[in-house]
């Protein structure tokens, strides 16, 4: 089980880094699906949330992994431009759960975990 004051400092940084509600926060909510935090604001939250929990991570991740594009910018316009020449986007997105996060945070340093 996970320690629930972990899991509580984590939704207190949430609540008061993006304004939701704490009661919205479970072990189960998802950075880009629930919390719409995506693109750029993904990868603030991120480098936010490594320093505030004091994480141990590699410098060199590609933290856009976890992050769909935000907005409807250059890149959208290109997804739609490959997408009518029948090209496909194969990027692989693994949306951060609240769960994964208070495990690197006990953890003191990244993992990745697979999708359940």
């Amino acid at each position: 089980m996970q320690n629930k004051n972990t899991f509580e400092r984590l939704a207190d940084f949430i609540a008061k880094e993006y304004c939701v509600k704490k009661e919205k926060i479970n072990l189960q909510t998802t950075l880009g699906m629930d919390l719409k935090i995506a693109g750029d604001d993904g990868i603030e939250f991120l480098e936010k949330f490594l320093n505030h929990f004091n994480i141990n991570y590699d410098e060199n991740r590609e933290w856009q992994l976890h992050f769909e594009d935000e907005g409807f910018g250059l890149i959208n316009f290109m997804a739609i431009y490959n997408w009518i020449r029948g090209k496909r986007d194969n990027r692989v997105y693994y949306d951060l759960t609240i769960e994964h996060l208070v495990k690197v945070i006990d953890l003191g340093y990244w993992i990745d975990m697979e999708d359940k």
